[in-house]
């Protein structure tokens, strides 16, 4: 054989094998996309039906469509007035008020504690820096009901449960963020680990202009680390909209409740209507799923740059 038909042929082996490998990795890309398609119809199925019960009608002559056996995929007539019956049954736009009043200083709380620490932990160096941290980040470990007791009976004695109180009795929920104490030691970490991915060179330099910490943190890393600050304030609006454990421990009086308490008493003490709890359902989660909507490449660089560097 001469050397033209071999090289020849290893040519023609070397490009089929590829060909190949490339049909291979096609086929898998293929398969992952279509079970990725799979699994993401699975997950939002759930509040799909959540939109659809809340547009179905319910007749006193007829089985409600919600109970229809077998259900119907979309509602034979979408009904937007359960959206307007739903927010008459609670007080809506209070409730809102009172959702708003806690969230804002609490993600503006957090955002103010979990940065400042994260820049202690990062960038100044102090006796025993790594076990304060490993302490820290071990207070994600300890169960919320274990300190429940002691935290509603030194509120008590301070005179901050109840209508009578400062803030209606809000203040409970509101001060654990202000003090960094409503178990945000993951977004201590999560900051931390941005901060460590900033060369600290930059700080080298703004120290020989005659920045001090506060300047330094300031003027240079919050604007550095804003994707990180946009992640942690989309987890703490969720985590407090959302929040019903001591919500409805501290909360006394219909005057003070979320939102989140509003669709419990619909649910459970006043008479059912499943379209209505379905539409003030879909009202409570709106806010929730339009951030994370607009902030879901955050949530993901988020994930990604918590464990860059330790």
């Amino acid at each position: 054989m001469n050397k033209g038909s071999y090289a020849d042929n290893t040519a023609l082996y070397s490009y089929g094998k590829l060909s190949r490998l490339n049909r291979r990795r096609k086929a898998i890309n293929t398969a992952l996309i279509v079970l990725v398609f799979l699994l993401a119809i699975l997950v939002a199925f759930p509040l799909y039906w959540m939109v659809r019960c809340s547009l179905v009608s319910k007749s006193a002559l007829t089985v409600p469509e919600y109970f229809a056996d077998p259900p119907g995929i979309f509602p034979k007539v979408i009904q937007w007035v359960n959206y307007t019956l739903g927010m008459e049954r609670i007080n809506f736009f209070q409730q809102l008020l009172n959702s708003l009043i806690i969230t804002i200083p609490y993600v503006l709380g957090n955002l103010l504690t979990t940065s400042v620490s994260a820049y202690a932990f990062a960038r100044i160096r102090f006796p025993l820096r790594g076990m304060w941290f490993a302490l820290v980040i071990s207070t994600m470990m300890l169960p919320c009901a274990v300190t429940l007791l002691p935290q509603y009976a030194m509120y008590t004695k301070m005179g901050l449960v109840g209508t009578d109180a400062i803030l209606g009795g809000r203040l409970p929920l509101i001060l654990p963020a202000l003090f960094c104490a409503s178990g945000n030691a993951y977004f201590v970490f999560l900051l931390r680990q941005f901060m460590m991915t900033i060369p600290v060179e930059i700080d080298e330099a703004a120290r020989i202009d005659g920045a001090g910490h506060i300047r330094i943190f300031i003027n240079i890393m919050l604007p550095l680390i804003r994707p990180a600050l946009i992640v942690v304030g989309l987890f703490s609006f969720i985590n407090c909209w959302n929040e019903f454990f001591y919500s409805i421990i501290y909360l006394q009086g219909e005057k003070v409740y979320t939102l989140t308490l509003g669709l419990y008493i619909i649910n459970g003490v006043h008479i059912t209507n499943y379209e209505q709890v379905m539409a003030l359902a879909v009202l409570v989660s709106a806010p929730c799923l339009l951030l994370f909507l607009i902030g879901n490449k955050y949530f993901v660089e988020g994930i990604k740059l918590s464990g860059i560097k330790g």
